[in-house]
């Protein structure tokens, strides 16, 4: 009976030493005190995309030995480890303040793309605030025309696209808003600014369009037609082809009968 009741005990206080070593999410808690030791251990929860663990050990390391040859890597995975956490306002400020101690690391390509991405990945919709998608633009720009070869810039001239693109449907939605409510000068500044800044944009059919139908209502039909004729020779499988051909034939019919 001592030895089952003793075996119970001792059963127990297994338990309870696992329970000490496994946290309450059934992560294991720091327990590495050597430089390599926690290397490794960060490293391991990183590849297991536990990344909340990842970052405190990243985190004790830096803290406890600095001037490690592991330090930087450990600086870079913290702002990786707030990226995939999805706390991009952190790991912004985590990839800024590596670039500032470290401007000359191989490394910097890659953070400058991660900025990006913390700003793209914030990107509201189109009918909203566009703060993200101008600071991701900025930082793609900026990653490109310094690194123009690198594999990182490649892939941010596709999210810059995407960008631009946001911005012009932006510029669009308040420019339709303002021809809906029959303010056309105002919704020709918002279309003209489409032109300009965003000249590969696919709405630019769409902008000649209003363009051509907001000249219109301002009776300025010299400026209607030439917005209407490029807009006909220019995308001639536009889907306001047909409209702006009746447009124009109906312009060119009055301007006939007044002379």
């Amino acid at each position: 009976m001592k030895t089952y009741f003793g075996r119970n005990i001792f059963l127990f206080l297994c338990y309870l030493m696992a329970l000490s070593v496994f946290g309450c999410s059934g992560t294991v808690e720091i327990k590495t005190d050597s430089e390599t030791g926690l290397f490794n251990e960060a490293v391991r929860y990183y590849e297991d995309k536990d990344y909340r663990m990842a970052k405190a050990a990243f985190q004790k390391l830096k803290d406890n030995y600095p001037l490690s040859k592991y330090s930087i890597t450990a600086e870079l995975r913290i702002a990786d480890c707030d990226y995939h956490q999805k706390d991009y306002q952190e790991a912004i400020f985590q990839y800024e303040e590596f670039k500032k101690l470290h401007p000359t690391n191989k490394a910097i390509p890659y953070v400058m793309y991660q900025v990006g991405m913390s700003h793209f990945n914030q990107i509201l919709s189109i009918d909203r605030d566009q703060t993200s998608t101008k600071n991701a633009a900025k930082q793609f720009e900026y990653l490109i025309s310094r690194y123009p070869s690198d594999p990182y810039a490649i892939s941010a001239q596709e999210k810059l696209r995407v960008c631009k693109e946001n911005l012009a449907q932006h510029e669009y939605y308040v420019g339709y808003f303002y021809l809906k409510k029959k303010k056309f000068e105002a919704a020709l500044f918002r279309f003209n600014g489409i032109i300009s800044n965003f000249p590969e944009s696919d709405l630019l059919d769409t902008v000649y369009f209003h363009i051509g139908k907001s000249y219109l209502s301002l009776e300025e039909k010299e400026k209607a037609k030439n917005i209407l004729l490029h807009l006909l020779k220019n995308y001639p499988n536009s889907e306001y082809y047909g409209e702006a051909f009746d447009l124009l034939k109906e312009l060119n019919e009055n301007a006939s009968i007044q002379e």
